[in-house]
């Protein structure tokens, strides 16, 4: 079967059968996207729980000054360390992966980091979202993922391939901050704030770590020194390119 597609033309201007083609296949936009944070049905609706630990249920709240609240989906862990509060996505109301490198997957989050330790070393990381395989354990090394990390103070950008990983370090986290990672096969992509210019990137050919299994995406927050951790999450959205298959 083909697909007839016409041209566009301004007021005016003359169009001509030769504008039309019959050879192209069908792709119903550049960008298919699926906002995944709303009040409202539950969040329990769409992301599961199962991987906290000790720390609070990920749920909406109301958070700000008097007149000036904002809902954000807050997780905390409570103030003994190796608490942890965590959200996975589901599919089909399951625990599963929901998309894979071939995907072309880009996850933008709008988060705050409201209170974490700075607790030094990668052992000791206090958060990480980003893409991970579904059953996987949190805050583990060399597993397939393209996560941001942050211990130490610092924000860092991780991919794994399963067997290793490629850590960058970017800078001091911000508190409130738009991120943003675009993965492929090849290659990834990681944006804080600038979301034209990647802050970090690890590419298959030049050595990096990059995944290559399916993924789902994971946003997690855990204790250090019996310090009470929180994050907040703003917006969430999932983007499938779906052109690097």
């Amino acid at each position: 079967m083909s697909v007839r597609h016409k041209a566009v033309k301004a007021t005016l201007d003359r169009g001509y059968a030769s504008e039309w083609n019959d050879d192209h296949h069908l792709d119903f936009e550049d960008e298919i996207t699926v906002q995944y944070l709303d009040p409202a049905p539950a969040l329990s609706g769409s992301w599961n729980f199962a991987q906290t630990s000790g720390g609070s249920n990920p749920d909406w709240a109301m958070v700000g000054a008097a007149g000036s609240e904002h809902a954000f989906v807050v997780l905390n862990t409570g103030a003994t360390t190796d608490q942890v509060s965590s959200m996975r996505l589901m599919l089909d109301a399951a625990v599963s992966n929901v998309t894979s490198p071939a995907d072309g997957p880009v996850l933008t989050l709008t988060l705050q980091i409201a209170a974490v330790h700075a607790a030094a070393g990668v052992a000791n990381s206090v958060v990480e979202f980003g893409f991970q395989d579904d059953t996987d354990a949190l805050f583990t090394q060399n597993l397939d993922m393209a996560i941001f990390r942050v211990y130490n103070g610092k924000i860092h950008a991780v991919t794994g391939s399963g067997a290793a990983e490629t850590e960058t370090e970017i800078a001091d986290y911000s508190e409130y901050a738009q991120y943003r990672i675009e993965l492929s096969t090849t290659r990834c992509d990681f944006y804080i704030d600038d979301l034209g210019t990647p802050a970090a990137s690890h590419i298959l050919a030049d050595g990096d770590d990059i995944p290559n299994a399916p993924l789902t995406v994971k946003v997690s927050v855990r204790s250090k020194n019996n310090v009470d951790s929180t994050i907040r999450v703003d917006a969430l959205g999932l983007t499938r390119l779906r052109k690097s298959a």
